[in-house]
């Protein structure tokens, strides 16, 4: 999936910024603020937030432009809740940019409280904002493997998007153009994962037909290609969306594995990280997923394994973060 650009979901604003919007294209800096009121400064600085998003060389400077105006009191109590929404997003996308993953769920999750809040829920620049927050959510779920999640995402950004376009063609075209290509990619990446399955169900097959082998290293090798491939269609269970499959073959490949050695290695952190990740998923499970986490986060310290404490660290910090914007989106429509 590609980046969704948030110009197209940038709201109207109240002052007429002919002048600052020349020059910030001009030169790229900040203009001049001397005798702007504050509601004017404040849209200034959203009009040079959405140019530095538009420029790759000076995108880095985009988020402490954003900050600035969410976390500086001078401004964030001012603004607008559709201006704030829109900000928030724009952070979501620096986020996505950077691979922040989780924190691009947290800026989502403020950005939708904000809209909460809106009365009017049927303009058109709240609607805009409805329709990115759904693109950018999928492009996070897609990332995070859950194309599931992603999936209904895009189609209900799709849903809106087929009203919105008869409404307002030049502002939702793009956006529907980039929802289209994103589905076509998850199709691709279903279809791909269709035959990865096939393929791995072939080889469980065949690798436990040779776990009796009376030749005990190649009943050994098989084995240790039998856990491999288990975690592989755990894997591919995950992002199909099936939890609780992933779940059994997570927890078959951990029963192997301990025929291999009764310590607790890198193989097995990735294999009950895995098992961790498919309880998550799983409502009734997700007191279960977290003693998991718990107990596996020292191991991974222990073992050196830096990214998959961070992981952990990640769902047990957010673990309730897709909940709370499920229950959002729900009240949005």
């Amino acid at each position: 999936m590609k980046l969704l650009p948030v110009d197209s979901a940038f709201p109207r604003l109240d002052g007429d910024h002919t002048v600052a919007r020349a020059l910030i294209y001009a030169n790229g800096t900040l203009p001049s603020l001397d005798g702007k009121s504050l509601n004017e400064e404040i849209e200034v600085r959203m009009l040079f937030v959405k140019h530095l998003l538009g420029d790759d060389e000076l995108a880095p400077q985009a988020p402490a432009a954003i900050d600035t105006l969410l976390f500086s009191e001078q401004f964030s109590e001012q603004l607008q809740p559709l201006h704030a929404a829109w900000l928030w997003m724009a952070r979501m996308s620096t986020f996505i940019a950077h691979e922040d993953l989780m924190l691009a769920l947290g800026a989502a999750e403020n950005a939708l409280n904000v809209m909460a809040d809106v009365t009017h829920k049927k303009t058109e620049d709240f609607l805009a904002l409805l329709v990115t927050a759904l693109y950018n959510l999928a492009h996070v779920h897609h990332l995070l493997s859950d194309n599931a999640r992603a999936t209904k995402e895009l189609t209900r950004a799709h849903k809106l998007l087929e009203r919105l376009v008869k409404k307002n063609e030049k502002r939702f075209t793009p956006i529907m153009l980039f929802a289209t290509d994103a589905a076509t990619d998850i199709i691709k990446s279903k279809n791909r994962q269709m035959e990865m399955l096939a393929r791995c169900h072939d080889l469980t097959e065949l690798y436990t037909s040779q776990l009796n082998e009376s030749d005990t290293s190649l009943a050994a090798q098989a084995l240790n290609q039998l856990i491999d491939t288990l975690e592989q269609e755990g894997n591919i269970m995950l992002e199909m969306g099936n939890p609780r499959d992933a779940m059994r073959y997570f927890s078959k490949a951990l029963r192997y594995q301990k025929r291999l050695s009764d310590n607790m290695g890198m193989r097995e952190l990735t294999l009950s990280l895995g098992l961790a990740r498919s309880l998550n998923r799983i409502k009734q499970r997700r007191a279960a997923a977290e003693q998991l986490l718990t107990s596996l986060l020292p191991l991974a310290r222990k073992l050196g394994a830096a990214r998959e404490a961070v992981a952990i660290e990640n769902m047990l910090n957010n673990r309730s973060k897709n909940t709370r914007i499920m229950s959002l989106l729900k009240g949005l429509f």
